[in-house]
């Protein structure tokens, strides 16, 4: 059987732990986190994953079930793989990878485990033995190389610091800040104003009914816009208003996306912030390059590490960066220009990055045969 997956997970509760107001659908329920944990597990997962075999300076790259369908026969894309082992990361600091083997023990892809699932880690001699909750409330257990563990912050080295507990506080602030929010327009006060007597009479349940029904038809609806209103009783109108600010709307939500910010380390004019100051079109592969080396690169680091175990001797994966840092047309072209005149690459290559074809072969020009001393045909 395999591992729970994240939805029986949370129907069973098999955490050990009484129920939360935080966890991964509630938190993600945020905006701010939402869209900062898709930035950082989109553009990870949409970086090519490529394997090599050889070293840093001298390698090449070769076929790998990691490089084309990590999770083996099941139906589950490389980028959609990529993407879930990262948000685990985001969510738990933690992600697991269970072993995939085919009849003749060869290994064919690794299935990511929720962490909710792994109810204990602990270590038994120089390896790891994993405890893993199943769907139908048994347990399996497993041992080095039948599962692997990629760890992100950790104090033990065996279990992640989740953000969802460190952060549980702000997360939780969050979430109150939302509700009320929710209150305020579903429940609150939003009504357009107060009308009462002029000279302080009392009017009864009927009378009141009728006054507010005639108001109503009145002056209500884009149909009566410019129509003056009459009612024979003098009446004075009070307009009620709370804005935004006074129920403390803005302020929540302007506060919820930089803790979100601050969190996951997300530039906030990536989240959209009315406050930030945007550098779209002018610094663009400076702020690509800003997050990549403080926010993907420590992520990409830790699954890459915790990948070579799982490949044969001799060949590591890496995660190809290229495509992120790519410049404008005009400068790539440029760039590719200097690397073949300096003979980095042939023009060929260059083309083929380009995504065009090899230059057409050209025929060898003809050259006539050398005359010979003495040919009886030289007149």
């Amino acid at each position: 059987m395999n591992p729970a997956d994240p939805a029986m997970v949370e129907w069973l509760r098999i955490n050990g732990q009484s129920p939360s107001s935080v966890d991964e659908n509630s938190v993600m329920g945020l905006t701010a986190v939402y869209r900062s944990q898709a930035i950082i597990a989109g553009t990870i997962a949409s970086l090519p994953l490529r394997v090599f075999e050889g070293t840093k300076s001298n390698r090449v790259e070769v076929e790998s079930w990691l490089s084309s369908s990590p999770a083996g026969p099941y139906d589950l894309s490389g980028f959609s793989w990529v993407e879930t082992v990262v948000l685990h990361l985001l969510n738990h600091a933690e992600a697991f990878l269970k072993t995939l083997t085919n009849e003749g023990g060869e290994r064919i892809g690794a299935w990511p485990v929720h962490p909710l699932a792994v109810k204990s880690v602990k270590w038994d001699g120089p390896g790891k033995v994993f405890k893993v909750a199943m769907a139908d409330n048994s347990e399996e257990v497993y041992g080095t190389g039948q599962m692997h563990q990629i760890l992100g912050m950790s104090i033990d080295g065996t279990r992640g610091l989740s953000p969802l507990t460190l952060f549980r506080q702000s997360f939780q602030t969050s979430m109150s800040g939302e509700q009320a929010a929710n209150r305020t327009f579903t429940k609150g006060a939003l009504i357009s104003g107060i009308v009462t007597t002029a000279e302080g009479e009392d009017v009864d349940a009927v009378e009141a009914a009728t006054i507010k029904q005639s108001l109503n038809d009145k002056i209500a609806g884009a149909d009566h816009a410019g129509e003056i209103a009459f009612v024979n009783r003098a009446l004075k109108f009070s307009p009620w208003t709370m804005s935004n600010q006074d129920a403390q709307f803005i302020e929540s939500r302007g506060m919820q996306v930089e803790e979100a910010a601050r969190i996951y380390g997300i530039p906030l004019n990536l989240l959209s912030s009315g406050g930030a100051v945007s550098n779209w079109g002018t610094g663009v592969a400076e702020a690509n390059l800003g997050l990549q080396k403080f926010v993907l690169l420590p992520w990409t680091s830790r699954i890459e590490s915790a990948l070579r175990p799982m490949l044969p001797p001799g060949q590591f994966a890496e995660f190809d960066y290229a495509g992120l840092l790519q410049g404008a047309p005009k400068d790539e072209i440029q760039l590719l220009i200097d690397q073949v005149d300096a003979g980095i690459l042939s023009k060929d290559e260059a083309r083929a990055i380009r995504n065009l074809p090899p230059l057409p072969e050209q025929a060898a020009p003809v050259v006539p045969p050398p005359v010979l001393a003495g040919d009886n045909n030289v007149g």
